[in-house]
């Protein structure tokens, strides 16, 4: 599934110069040229690579066409092989396409979904329950910022009903300008926590502000609503005064009136069995994911089936065959027999509370220990020093008993597990230790249950490769 365009339409969309003329005619765009099977090479320049320097890559690869922003001494010698065209901004350019594409998407609609908490599950649920009535394109990973966005559009075929996009942020305008590009159709914002807090002065409401911008920027488009959530209630209230309630669906565990209503009335490490209903229609469902906070992402989901017109009947047997993602509450079995839950895609406080929570609920039988491998929690600014001891703190009253921390603030985590008291075994790192993750496994018998949390730039996954070396990595 991919885009087409002709030589005409990539220069005007993009204001660019041909160079260099061969293919007329181009499907499908990419920006990695490892990975170049016949497309649109567009060659991106950040603050740590610029892929100028990989044309020749791009070319020996098949890509029909270059989209360039300056001349490399590459150039020169690849114009008599592949069309070049010169843009002033191939990001500009790939934003420009993307846009130009999503308005042929004639047959679908566009979902924007944005959130501090679960926007990625919600995704992942949401396709799954669409596709079961639906074609449906979906955003892979977490293909959610200036480019990954654009990459998602590009990559959705004509033919399909339903796209997609995971929008993520962390500064004040990028919801704005991302929905510029997407146009959302329907737009949800699952909860607003303490995600990237750190740039936005440690205030949440700074955060909310700014993830209010998904509802205010696309104002013709249907709206989901958290009701539950502090802070996307707010939304809905402001929201719906100035735009009108009439385009609106909410979901809640609480709130009479809801569309949809779910809560976990049986939870394990095996996944939640969730009751209540949709649009009136009672049902329950056994999801094979682990926690609560699951709960809030599978609502989410179904009120996006919902939004598209899906019968609650047919949301309710779909719910069934939503799963977890790599690095999402993950459940993996060890070689020895323990159980690890690997939910290390990203963290910040409110995530990681929420997972210390539930596996605090969580019986553990015949006298299986239950062991924490914490990462740092990155982008939480100068408050994450308390962020890190509340966390400590927490865990020092639950019935854990083993702690492995590393990052920068293994001493304020350290700090709150000996102001709660906790007497049990405990690990602090400052950074990733090959013999600290063996020892931890040491202390593992068969029945023994690990949770696993972190930001994605602590790289947890070097633990469970310590631990099993036949994990498998995330396939970019």
């Amino acid at each position: 599934m991919s885009c087409e365009f002709d030589i005409e339409t990539l220069v005007s969309t993009t204001g660019g110069e041909p160079l260099a003329t061969h293919s007329r005619r181009f499907k499908g765009v990419s920006t990695d040229s490892r990975q170049i099977k016949g497309e649109i090479f567009i060659a991106l320049a950040g603050e740590k690579f610029d892929a100028h320097d990989f044309l020749g890559q791009a070319a020996e690869g098949g890509a029909t066409c270059l989209v360039i922003s300056r001349e490399t001494p590459e150039v020169e010698r690849l114009k008599s092989r592949v069309t070049i065209i010169k843009v002033s901004d191939t990001l500009r350019a790939l934003q420009d396409l993307a846009r130009a594409w999503r308005r042929r998407l004639k047959n679908a609609k566009v979902f924007g979904v944005t959130g501090s908490n679960g926007k990625s599950s919600t995704k992942e649920f949401a396709a799954t329950i669409l596709a079961t009535a639906y074609t449906v394109s979906v955003s892979h990973g977490s293909f959610n910022n200036h480019w990954g966005v654009p990459i998602t559009l590009l990559e959705a075929d004509l033919d399909d009903q339903a796209v997609i996009v995971e929008m993520g942020m962390n500064h004040s305008g990028e919801l704005t300008q991302l929905s510029k590009i997407a146009e959302p159709n329907i737009v949800i914002c699952t909860t607003v926590g303490r995600a990237h807090i750190g740039n936005f002065d440690g205030s949440q409401e700074r955060v909310a502000d700014a993830k209010e911008e998904i509802y205010l920027a696309n104002p013709g488009s249907v709206k989901i609503f958290n009701t539950d959530n502090e802070y996307t209630m707010k939304m809905f209230d402001r929201v719906a005064r100035l735009q009108g309630s009439e385009r609106t669906i909410a979901f809640s565990s609480f709130s009479a009136g809801a569309e949809v209503s779910f809560r976990a009335d049986r939870m394990d490490i095996s996944g939640v069995h969730v009751v209540g209903h949709i649009k009136g229609v009672a049902g329950e469902a056994e999801v094979p994911v682990f926690g609560r906070q699951n709960v809030v992402n599978l609502m989410a989901a179904a009120s996006m089936g919902v939004a598209m017109g899906m019968e609650p009947e047919k949301i309710w047997a779909a719910l069934r065959l939503c799963r977890g993602q790599w690095g999402r509450n993950q459940i993996v079995k060890l070689p020895n027999g323990a159980t690890v839950i690997f939910d290390a895609y990203n963290a910040n406080p409110d995530s990681t509370s929420m997972l210390i929570r539930n596996f605090f609920e969580m019986s553990a039988e015949g006298g299986a220990k239950k062991v924490v491998v914490l990462g740092q929690m990155l982008e939480l600014g100068e408050d994450s020093a308390r962020y890190h001891q509340e966390i400590a703190e927490m865990i020092g009253q639950t019935d854990i008993q083993a702690v492995w921390f590393y990052g920068d603030d293994a001493a304020a985590f350290e700090a709150g597990l000996k102001l709660s008291g906790f007497k049990k075994t405990y690990f602090i790192s400052n950074t990733y230790e090959d013999s600290l993750a063996l020892k931890v496994r040491s202390m593992l018998n068969p029945n023994d249950i690990v949770v696993m949390k972190g930001s994605r730039g602590m790289r947890l996954e070097r633990v469970m490769q310590a631990w099993d070396p036949s994990f498998q990595l995330l396939k970019k």
